[in-house]
């Protein structure tokens, strides 16, 4: 409540840490280091988690979910995935106690000085609402347009293969904001591009409209992959990418009793595990024997498979024949004879990068358009997210990285580009994966190593493995070890990381993080 004032001892409060505070059902987060006390918001503006429970490396406060950070300084917003800052109070010290008043202090508005009158964002996922959200925070006064073919305003994608499935959810859960346009002065335009030119900065719509902009962001992500299956037609066989495809396999969820999962990543095992959730009998084929495998290595990947059979999840490894039924789906036959009874069937055979519709640029091996280290592609025209493939900071190779973070970071990028920053695109990669109850963090970009640095216990699902190629830990995994796996995430977007011996001899990363 406005003017409420809550109290919390000093000594409650640790040097250089933090403390939550409330009165009645309010809360704050006090802060304390040298400099003082101040007061901000006790939750993460993303998903609401509590920040008491997060981690300070630095000068940040990293959120102990998802790992969006904040400066110490001011709660200003320096990490996605939360898209703004941490709200600050004002906060007294009297006696023994720090006093915040929560009556928000006033934000600082900033205006942003750029010849950039215009800007056209083609795609409307993740590096399209970070860029948006960027150029008003930072004061954009300009136009800025966007282009997407789903007529939903922007959503989380992340929701849509997790607690989405596991009942009934509303569609406007996942928004990201109930009106996104509206709040953020923005133009939308739900149509089909057909044709990027970046030399001319040109956006060619299906009917042949034209649009220009002043600056460009091309941001078109990625389609779910669905192999050419006899009977992949049938009623009943879904692909999971967009909210609609979500709505589909939620509905299709209620009246079915038995689901068959073709595919061991990242999208069918969450879906796997929210579905069980449901009270439906899951089945999970891939061609590989222990999913993650090859990720995470054979420990992180059993000790995963291990988990969801001990929920209800059933393992079948082989290929797809056939999907069989008459009309509607009823099982999915193997290539060795086996039949899968099915009344549902979820294909997570990965994703394809929208890329045919930028002119001028072949798409290279890993299916992204290449780019340099500034996202740029012409004058005035970036890319971001999947269809990017830039050069990764931390292990010096070209990526392609289809992380919902990394598109965000991406487009806070190309924000700041067009309001006349320059240099190179460095954030360290991250993402999250709720594997039914377990949350799995991976931070950096390991796509091979020589060895791995294993901590803890995989069996027991508390550990974090350290990834390394060539002696340097270039990535790594972990499931409740999160002071030490934020830890790393720091100083490896600082490039203070030590070598891969010095962390197999115990270094006290966290310890190393909390330097400024």
């Amino acid at each position: 409540m406005p003017g409420t004032e809550i109290r919390l001892a000093l000594d409650a409060i640790p040097m250089g840490g933090m403390a939550e505070g409330s009165a009645g059902e309010d809360k704050v987060l006090f802060v304390r280091d040298a400099s003082g006390v101040r007061a901000f918001q006790a939750k993460c503006p993303h998903l609401g988690a509590p920040l008491a429970k997060g981690e300070i490396c630095g000068e940040r406060l990293y959120c102990p979910w998802h790992k969006a950070a904040f400066a110490l300084t001011d709660g200003s917003l320096e990490e996605p995935p939360a898209l703004d800052g941490l709200t600050r109070y004002p906060v007294r010290v009297e006696g023994a106690e720090a006093i915040a008043t929560l009556s928000p202090e006033p934000e600082t508005r900033k205006t942003a000085t750029t010849a950039i009158r215009s800007v056209l964002i083609v795609g409307a996922g993740a590096a399209a609402v970070a860029c948006v959200k960027t150029l008003r925070r930072e004061g954009y006064a300009g136009t800025i347009t966007l282009v997407g073919r789903e007529s939903h305003p922007p959503y989380d994608r992340t929701k849509l293969s997790k607690q989405f499935l596991a009942k009934p959810t509303p569609p406007e859960k996942t928004l990201i904001e109930p009106d996104f346009a509206q709040a953020n002065g923005v133009e939308r335009m739900t149509a089909e591009v057909e044709r990027v030119d970046p030399a001319t900065r040109t956006v060619t719509l299906a009917g042949g409209r034209t649009l220009n902009a002043d600056a460009i962001l091309v941001a078109t992500g990625s389609r779910a992959v669905m192999p050419d299956f006899p009977g992949k037609e049938r009623e009943g066989v879904f692909t999971l990418r967009s909210l609609d495809d979500a709505v589909r396999v939620s509905e299709a969820a209620g009246e079915a009793k038995r689901v068959v999962v073709i595919g061991a990543g990242f999208i069918g095992m969450e879906a796997a595990a929210f579905l069980t959730k449901r009270g439906l009998t899951v089945t999970v084929l891939a061609r590989e024997e222990v999913p993650f495998a090859k990720r995470f290595g054979e420990e992180v990947g059993a000790a995963l498979k291990r988990y969801h059979a001990g929920n209800g999840v059933a393992f079948e490894t082989g290929s797809v024949a056939q999907i069989a039924g008459n009309g509607k789906v009823e099982a999915v036959e193997t290539e060795d004879g086996r039949s899968l009874p099915a009344d549902l069937v979820l294909v997570g055979a990965g994703a394809k990068p929208e890329t045919g519709i930028v002119a001028g640029i072949e798409a290279d091996d890993s299916g992204g358009l290449p780019v340099g280290a500034d996202l740029k592609i012409a004058d005035s025209v970036w890319i971001a997210g999947d269809i990017a493939a830039f050069p990764e900071a931390t292990s010096g190779l070209k990526a392609r990285i289809e992380h919902w973070r990394l598109a965000e970071q991406h487009g806070t990028h190309v924000a700041h580009a067009i309001l006349g920053e320059t240099g190179a695109f460095s954030g360290a990669p991250f993402f999250w994966s709720n594997q039914g109850d377990k949350r799995l963090d991976y931070g950096g970009y390991a796509p091979e190593f020589d060895r791995i640095v294993m901590q803890g216990d995989p069996a027991a699902l508390d550990f974090i493995a350290f990834y390394v190629k060539d002696g340097k830990a270039t990535a790594a995994c972990s499931i409740g070890r999160n002071t030490a796996f934020t830890a790393f995430l720091h100083l490896l977007g600082e490039n203070r990381l030590p070598s891969a011996a010095d962390i197999e001899a115990g270094a006290d990363l966290p310890g190393l993080a909390k330097q400024v």
